[in-house]
Formats: structure tokens, C-alpha cells, sequence
């Protein structure tokens, strides 16, 4: 009998423990759970880095319209300023609840960290990853005054004269600019950088002439192109574009494995619950495999993405990060 009385003595603290364990963790579990249930429980906000107008902005716009038609209220929010830093910063400090998310491109997760001496913001560990949206190749675009109708006769005329023209880009450090001085590092070229603050004026030097070339996407100059304002020479993309299809890639203008653009795609505060994430997955990708958005995207130059998990989209950023270490030093370029 002693021994019967003594047996519950025995197990009676690791099943109090136990428990009590189990009962913490569904204090943690069941409030993720309803909030998951409950979301979005307000107005959704896409928060953009850059002007209104601009590429990633008219995205975000695209999106957010679907995605209003069953989810309610998405907005999407501009802070410019810092190549996007201000507006990753802000994502980066908000609440984890999916009511707050950043439209990234690869400057704030690949190109910042290494341009800038110290940024406001860790792109790995205060993000999660949320889905790919697509990818933004840039266009060599020429002014019509360059007598020349192809990427051979474009390299060949700047062999010529080297550091007698000039090009543009949105920027030091920026896509474009990393761009040409790869350009230029391939080819042997000798072109000098006149950076811009943005895509409107950089593609608006280019029309008036006071540069001669520009890595731009299709979007700074699609009616330019179609007014005969200025020449696209070729895309950085391995395939050709849709909106373009007479446009040859820079393997097929002759140079092999030339490949550079930028891949958009949406990022959420490091913590917010893997279903939430989730959720929002399939929103975007329902959103983006819409024939209308779709169409209106692949109109802009752009390859959009159907589907593609978090996890991918993290592998991307992670391979961009390092792919773009090496080509900022390329650049040259730093900022405080």
C-alpha cells in the first residue's frame, strides 16, 4: 500500500509540469491562430520606396486593386527617400500582423546592404519573405542622334570615343548605374555615369539629349520608344520581352551570359504568423494571375510570376545579396 500511496508522489510533478508547458504553449498558439482567422482585421497597407508613378508604385497599385475586390481595403502607401530605406525601415518596425507590408525590389535586399556603411534595417533578419511578383529587366536605350541601330554598332561607336559620351541612371548605386559599369567592364567601353535622382528625370535627360545611352526599364520610356524619341537597343533579360518581341536579348546582341534586372516581390515584418504569411501568399499570386493584371504587367516590359512559395522568394534574395556584393564593388559606388 505505502508503495501505491508513494506513486502519484512520484508523477505528480512531471504531469504538473507538463501541463502547465502544454498550457503556455497554447497561450502563444491560440492568439496566432485567431488573429490568423481574423485577417486582415483592417485596411492592409503595401508600403512603396519610391514616388508615385514609378515602376514598383504602378505595381503595388495593380495588386492592391485586385486584391481590394476580396480582401477589402489594400492600399498602398509612398515614402521615398534613401533608395527605399526610409520605407524598408518603416515596414521593418511595424507591427507583425500582416496589416503592414513592403514592396520590395532588389536595391533593399541585394544592393543597399552592400552600397550603404550602415543601414537602418537587416534585410534577412527583419523581413520575412512573402512572394515574388516579377522581374524588371532593364533596356539599353539610346538617343536617336547615336547613329546606330544595334548593341555591336552601340559598342563599337563608344569604343571610339572613349569618355566622350555620357550615360544616365536613377542614381549612384542604383540598378542602372551597377548595370552600365558591368556594361562597360564587359565591353571595354569608356562611358561616363551622370546619375539622376529618379527614373522621370533620368529618362527625360536621355529624350533631351544631354546623355547619349541608359540602362532604363520599359516603363521610363515605353512612349518614347513608340514615338520614335528613342532607340531600344537590346534587353538584359535571357529571353525576350512580350511588350517587345523584335527587341533582342544581350546573349543574341552578342553578349553571352549578360544578365541583370530586378526582382520585385512583397516582404513582411520579421514574427508575422506563418499563416498569415500564407495567407497573403495566395492573395498576391491570385491578384497577379488575374488575365487583366497580368496583361497590364507583361505590358510594361516586366515577367511576372505565377505562383512561387515564400521559401523561393527567400532564395532569390539570399542569391541576390551575394551576386550583387561582387557588382557593387564593380560600381565603385558608396554612400554614407
Amino acid at each position: 500500500m505505502a508503495s501505491l500511496r508513494r506513486y502519484p508522489t512520484q508523477i505528480g510533478p512531471p504531469v504538473t509540469r507538463f501541463v502547465l508547458t502544454a498550457l503556455s504553449a497554447l497561450a502563444i498558439v491560440i492568439p496566432v491562430l485567431a488573429a490568423a482567422q481574423t485577417y486582415p482585421s483592417r485596411p492592409v497597407r503595401i508600403v512603396v520606396g519610391f514616388a508615385p508613378g514609378g515602376t514598383p508604385d504602378v505595381f503595388a497599385r495593380l495588386i492592391a486593386q485586385k486584391m481590394s475586390e476580396s480582401w477589402g481595403q489594400v492600399i498602398v502607401e509612398n515614402r521615398q527617400g534613401a533608395t527605399g530605406n526610409l520605407a524598408a525601415e518603416y515596414v521593418a518596425r511595424s507591427a507583425p500582423d500582416g496589416h503592414t507590408l513592403f514592396y520590395s525590389d532588389s536595391a533593399n535586399f541585394a544592393i543597399n546592404p552592400h552600397l550603404f556603411a550602415k543601414l537602418p534595417y537587416d534585410p534577412v533578419k527583419d523581413f520575412a519573405p512573402v512572394i515574388l511578383t516579377s522581374i524588371l529587366p532593364t533596356y539599353v536605350t539610346v538617343h536617336p542622334s547615336v547613329p546606330v541601330n544595334t548593341l555591336a554598332e552601340f559598342i563599337s561607336y563608344a569604343k571610339e570615343r572613349p569618355g566622350k559620351l555620357s550615360y544616365a541612371s536613377v542614381g549612384s548605386g542604383s540598378i542602372h548605374h551597377i548595370t552600365t559599369e558591368l556594361f562597360k567592364s564587359v565591353t571595354g567601353t569608356d562611358i561616363l555615369h551622370v546619375p539622376y535622382k529618379g527614373a522621370g528625370p533620368g529618362g527625360q535627360a536621355l529624350l533631351a539629349g544631354e546623355v547619349q545611352v541608359a540602362f532604363l526599364s520599359y516603363t521610363s520610356v515605353a512612349q518614347h520608344v513608340k514615338a520614335g524619341k528613342v532607340k531600344i537597343l537590346a534587353i538584359s533579360m535571357p529571353q525576350r520581352s512580350e511588350a517587345l518581341p523584335e527587341v533582342p536579348t544581350m546573349h543574341e546582341a552578342g553578349l553571352p551570359g549578360f544578365e541583370m534586372y530586378s526582382s520585385l516581390g512583397i516582404m513582411a515584418p520579421a514574427g508575422t504568423p506563418r499563416d498569415i504569411i500564407a495567407k497573403l501568399n495566395a492573395g498576391v499570386a491570385a491578384a497577379i494571375a488575374n488575365p487583366d493584371i497580368a496583361a497590364r504587367m507583361t505590358g510594361f516590359g516586366v515577367r511576372t510570376i505565377q505562383g512561387g512559395t515564400p521559401e523561393q522568394f527567400g532564395a532569390v534574395m539570399r542569391a541576390e545579396y551575394e551576386k550583387f556584393r561582387h557588382l557593387v564593388k564593380l560600381s565603385g559606388a558608396k554612400l554614407e
